[in-house]
Order: C-alpha cells, then structure tokens, then sequence
C-alpha cells in the first residue's frame, strides 16, 4: 500500500471504509474458509493492544437467545449504579453497524470509528495475505476490536461486550473477563457448536475463565445449567441467578417488560450491572440497594430504548397517502411490533406480546435465513388467522429459503422487496414496499435482525441513546 492509498483510505466515507476493512476478507473467502482466532491475535500484536492490560473491567455476554437486551440493561445499570464511563458493543446493532459500539448509551461519532478503522486497516497491512488456509478476519470479531480500541480512547471504566457466535470459538474469548451473562442456551448454530446443545453450552461457558470472578445465568435446561456450574467450580467463578441475588429488589426494576425471555435477560443484565459497579464482590450483601439506589436503577431500567426486541411502533404515514386513507378519508394509524427471534419458542412470544399490544394483529411479516427454523415457524402460524408474509430480501448475505418451504394457499404471501438499491438490505435506509405492506394493519414483524434492523429504518425509529443515566 502507498501513502496515495493510505489518503484515499482517510478520505472515504465511514460506511465505505468500514466495507473495505472489515468485511473484505469476510466477502472473499467465508464460502471456502472460517474465522481466525490467531489472525485477530496477530492483528492485535501489530497494534500494540493486549487484552490482558486493559484498565477498564469487563462483562462478557454469550448465549443463543438475548444477548443485546442483556448488554443494554447491563450497561445502563452499571452506570446508574456509579460505575463510571461505560462503552457497549453489541453484535448486531440495532438499526445499522454505526450505533454497534457506544458510550454512556450513546453510538459513538464518526470521528472515533474512522480513527479506530484506519488503525486497523494499517496493522493489517503487516500481516500475511488471508487465504482459504489461514481463515479470515470475521466482522464480528473486528467491530469488537473496534470497540475495545474505542473504549482504551475514551478511557472507559466498564465495558460491556457481547459476543457473536459461541464463546470458545469467539473473539471475545481473546479477552479476560471479570464478570460474564450467560442467557439462554438453545440448539443454534449446532453445524457450527454442536452436534447436540450440551456441546455449544461447553463452547460457550469457555468464555469463563480464573480471571472471571462471577457469572450471571438465565434459566437454563437442567444439563445446560450443570456445565455452566461445573465451569464456575473448575475455575473459582461464583455463579448467580437473578432471582437467588437480587430477588428481593429485581422484580421493580424490570417489571414494566413482558414476562417471560423479555424480563429474564433484563434482570441478569440488570444484575451483572450492579455486580460490575461493585466488583470485587465479597458476599451477598454486596447486592444489597437502598431505596435510593433502587429508585435510580428503576429509572434507568425504564428509559432503555432497544428496538427490535419486542417493541412497538406507529407506522409512518405520508400526507395523502391513498393506500392508507380510511373510509372517512383520515389516514388511520397502524402499529407494528417488531422482535427478532428466530426460534418457533421466540415467535410464540412474540405472538403473545403482539396480542397484547395491538388491537388487532393483521398480519406476520417474517424473514428467516435457511438454517434457521422456518418449518416451524409456518407449523406455529398455522393456527394464525391474519395473513403470513414471507419477506425476501435480495442479496442478503443469510441466504433465502425456497419458496416452497413456505407454505401457500388462502392466507400465505410470499413478498420480494426489489426496491432495496445496490446496498441491499445492510444499507438501505428504508424499503416503500415494506412500508407499503405496513400500511395494511396492525403487523408483527419477526426475524432475522437483517430484517428487522430494515424494518425499523423503515418505521424512522429512533436508536440515538440506548438509555438514559439519572443525573
């Protein structure tokens, strides 16, 4: 590389370089390769970061199901609980990889991506050529470099990071973690973790390591649960659940959420917070709040803001639209609810959550890669008595199912959105036949956060403070 490119580089829009350096290895070999723990071992040597030397504590999120709503009530109860500068990395974002990693709830400026980009980019200069034998650098890997480069920038106290898939064979494994959430363990990604769910439960509690002083865990499965246990005890960790620390004060402070998945995570996100603030624990009095405290963390709790996980908006309607005039002429208001579960138990909730919400639920809108459970998602809307929307999104890099996976007849659509542009779904900021198909009535839009994050740009949701710290 020359300083001509290195310019050319600096001078890029932000989205462009974040393609260029974090996604072309992906792009170029993930058909014939895999990630590479060394290689982001390596990239870490070039530039000169050592996760074992980090300043700030660290909170590790891993799990199948929850992991984003577990990191915001983490983050926004570690500061609320005086933790100091809080950074979060999520994996996905919410309604693009720009609001990814964040300070104090909110998505870092431009500013400190491209500077933590163009770092990348020139160490990886230094390194071999990646081929199909040596594996690539994997996205979700380097946004989470990303934001531990972020995070030494800003001087943070607690980071909270979550994972992308698995524990062991994930990046965040590079990193020493002094508390970690686990929430719950279901059968994905078996082709990669498996072959059965005890083994990606082993996967995944590797993350937790002598450095770990305490792990918080949702309600597991019995043989789910034990591994977990039985790492803690191998390496001196000291296992919690929500319900066996905070008990006492926990059901006020998430108890606006939905039961069930929705409350669960929050709690154990909630109570690695305080854990984080008030590390090094010594025994359960540490967890003890006062009613002031318990006033603040309520708050805190109750301005999260993370879209897409069971939440609600109205559907924006343009002036004169005909295709959403009432009878009386005035455009009546449509809601949706948008949840990215892509489990039949997941879609089961969000049905629940939906009939409780909305007057009515017209329609389901889902989209689902082919290795996720789209046989039973069609045999739990079966039942359903709105109409069944199979949204095709062209291009996208999950892959599309066939169409005669999808059931047809009275009440099943199938929808391909063709107004998606050259970026597709990863980069369009909306889609008119998607708001087109929004506009029929009150919808449940689930799936794959590729299409809800689309969904949600769509809906001009809003994702600017993941939650607000009470002065």
């Amino acid at each position: 590389m020359t300083e001509h490119d290195d310019a050319a580089a600096a001078s890029l829009p932000v989205a462009a370089l974040e393609e260029q350096v974090v996604f072309s290895e992906w792009r170029t070999l993930r058909q014939g390769s895999s990630r590479s723990l060394s290689r982001t071992q390596a990239l870490m040597k070039q530039l000169g970061y050592s996760p074992g030397d980090v300043g700030h504590r660290t909170v590790g999120v891993v799990g199948s199901k929850g992991k984003g709503t577990a990191s915001a009530y983490a983050s926004a109860a570690a500061a609320a609980s005086g933790g100091g500068r809080v950074v979060t990395v999520m994996s996905p974002g919410v309604l693009s990889n720009a609001d990814r990693i964040r300070v104090g709830g909110a998505p870092v400026g431009e500013d400190l991506r491209r500077s933590a980009l163009l770092k990348i980019r020139q160490a990886r200069q230094l390194l071999p050529q990646a081929t199909e034998s040596s594996g690539y650098l994997a996205p979700t890997g380097l946004f989470l470099l990303m934001g531990f480069l972020i995070a030494r920038e800003v001087d943070a106290d607690i980071v909270v990071a979550e994972a992308g898939i698995g524990g062991a064979s994930d990046d965040l494994s590079h990193w020493p973690l002094d508390g970690v959430i686990v929430t719950g363990i279901f059968g994905e990604h078996l082709d990669l973790l498996g072959p059965a769910v005890e083994d990606v439960a082993q996967n995944k509690s590797a993350v937790i390591t002598p450095h770990t002083q305490w792990v918080v865990a949702c309600p597991q499965r019995p043989s789910v649960q034990a591994i977990i246990e039985q790492r803690c005890r191998e390496v001196g960790a000291r296992f919690m659940t929500p319900s066996g620390v905070a008990g006492l004060w926990i059901s006020p402070v998430v108890g606006h959420l939905p039961p069930g998945f929705a409350q669960e995570n929050a709690a154990a996100g909630v109570t690695a917070g305080v854990a984080i603030s008030r590390s090094p624990l010594t025994d359960a009095a540490e967890f003890a709040v006062s009613d002031a405290e318990l006033h603040q963390l309520a708050a805190v709790s109750q301005s999260v803001r993370y879209p897409g996980r069971l939440s609600v908006h109205e559907v924006p309607v343009g002036a004169g639209d005909p295709a959403a005039a009432g009878p009386t002429g005035r455009s009546p208001v449509r809601h949706c609810v948008v949840d990215s579960a892509v489990s039949r138990s997941g879609l089961q909730a969000a049905l629940t959550c939906a009939a409780g919400a909305l007057d009515r639920t017209a329609q389901v809108l889902v989209c689902l890669p082919p290795s996720k459970d789209l046989q039973g998602f069609a045999s739990e809307l079966q039942g359903f008595s709105g109409s069944k929307i199979f949204i095709e999104m062209p291009g996208a890099y999950i892959g599309t199912p066939e169409r005669r996976d999808w059931p047809s007849g009275p009440g099943w659509e199938w929808v391909r959105l063709d107004d998606l542009g050259t970026g597709g779904a990863h980069q369009s900021a909306a889609s008119a036949t998607l708001l087109d198909l929004l506009h029929r009535g009150d919808s449940l839009a689930v799936g794959t956060v590729l299409f809800t994050s689309l969904t949600l740009r769509t809906l001009g949701a809003d994702a600017s403070q993941l939650f607000t710290a009470a002065e």
